[in-house]
């Protein structure tokens, strides 16, 4: 994915701004823990564990499915796709009674580390599934999921506009479609890679138009979004290990510290300091040997249960997660923690 960043214009200002979402949208590059393709006949259903700190995904390619998670039920058509960014646990099923069977009860063959082939067969209607879960080694990744709802869905992979054409991004979503679902029934050499770098076109662009038809007043979006709060983010993404002070993060927003201070917290919902050294506790966590006791007092907090109610605010997932999280690259690895 291309690091280049789009100038604008910011109003009022004489200073241009990088588009607010080149660098978030960049940030994920994903790291696969798992992907599988399921071919599944009725009455057929997956009961997901909970993966805290993982985006797990279902791409419908034919067929019906519903997904059942936290309490919403969600009907899925063939091109439908439905992201669970929190990483609950859920229900994937062929119809909304269907049994569903634990994942790793499910008969699979597998063809490489990160990729496998599911199969159930009740002997009635097919359907065919991309699914997966990803992470994410970014920190600032965890403040976006956790800005995200309980699920996203993006119906509009294969949606036609008013006039029976292709939507704004249905042309080309349809072509992405389309190649997943040689891929999975033409397997070749590379199928694994050359499908999971598909879904994840798939997933930024579901991000990607949640971003553009969100306007929160507060909260990191709509700091980042923020003419002199944008810059002050992405410049402590950047440079993580610098030793930024309150003086020059208000330098980098062009306002006195007072001023930057009070509209950082009311729009962030944290002091300046406090959000940098999350940051920071994001970084040292993933350091060998890290304990969550001795970073909570390295980056400044007296008891171990603030700084854990602090990193899940920002992150969406408990310190103790994230550093579990961080060298784990198959879906087993990630469950065994």
């Amino acid at each position: 994915m291309s690091d280049v960043a789009t100038v604008l214009p910011v109003p009022g200002a004489g200073r241009p701004q990088e588009d607010p979402w080149a660098e978030v949208l960049g940030g994920l590059e994903m790291d696969a823990v798992f992907c599988s393709t399921g071919r599944f006949s009725e009455p057929w259903g997956i009961e997901m564990p909970a993966l805290p700190g993982v985006l797990m995904f279902h791409l419908l390619l034919d067929g019906r499915a519903v997904v059942e998670v936290e309490g919403g039920r969600h009907d899925l058509g063939p091109g439908d796709l439905v992201l669970v960014p929190h990483g609950a646990g859920h229900r994937i099923t062929g119809a909304g009674d269907d049994p569903a069977t634990g994942l790793w009860d499910v008969d699979r063959t597998v063809v490489a580390d990160r990729y496998e082939r599911l199969r159930i067969d009740g002997g009635g209607r097919p359907a065919t599934l991309v699914c997966g879960a990803v992470g994410f080694t970014d920190p600032g990744v965890g403040r976006l999921l956790a800005s995200l709802p309980a699920v996203l869905r993006a119906p509009d992979a294969v949606e036609s506009d008013e006039d029976g054409g292709a939507g704004p991004d249905g042309g080309w979503l349809r072509a992405v479609v389309a190649a997943i679902d040689h891929e999975v029934r033409h397997p070749r050499p590379g199928t694994d890679v050359v499908t999971a770098r598909l879904a994840d076109v798939l997933l930024v662009h579901v991000v990607r138009r949640w971003l553009e038809a969100e306007e929160p007043a507060s909260g990191w979006i709509a700091a980042l979004r923020d003419p002199a709060l944008g810059p002050v983010l992405r410049a402590v993404h950047a440079e993580p290990r610098r030793p930024w002070t309150l003086a020059s993060l208000a330098a980098v927003a062009r306002l006195s510290r007072s001023a930057f201070a009070e509209r950082f917290a009311c729009t962030v919902g944290e002091p300046p300091m406090t959000y940098v050294a999350g940051d920071d506790a994001a970084r040292l966590l993933r350091e060998p040997d890290a304990s969550v006791e001795r970073v909570a007092r390295q980056v400044g907090y007296d008891s171990v249960p603030g700084f854990h109610r602090a990193f899940v605010r920002r992150h969406g997932v408990t310190p103790g997660a994230w550093r579990a999280a961080g060298p784990a690259r198959t879906l087993a690895e990630v469950l065994e923690r």
